[in-house]
């Protein structure tokens, strides 16, 4: 038996002065609203001599994705409520 499902794909870079130290990504299921996101270092250095900066990237791009889980979530409960 086939089972699918939606999700939303999301997707970032932080960079330091125009070069790039991280990647991120998050996918977010559109039916459960569950999300998974990842982070990898592509430039060690700059990491660690920026640190602060890029964790503020990954907060922010952390933000984005409940953003969407949130905006998911008012769907679902919009769509319940339009069904009653």
């Amino acid at each position: 038996m086939l089972k699918t499902s939606k999700s939303i794909t999301l997707s970032g870079q932080s960079f330091i002065n125009g070069t790039q130290v991280s990647n991120f990504s998050a996918s977010v299921n559109s039916t459960s609203g569950s999300s998974n996101i990842n982070s990898s270092v592509i430039n060690q250095d700059l990491y660690d001599s920026n640190t602060k900066e890029v964790r503020q990237d990954l907060a922010d791009f952390t933000t984005k994705v409940y953003d969407v889980e949130d905006q998911l979530d008012s769907e679902t409960v919009s769509d319940a409520t339009k069904t009653e």
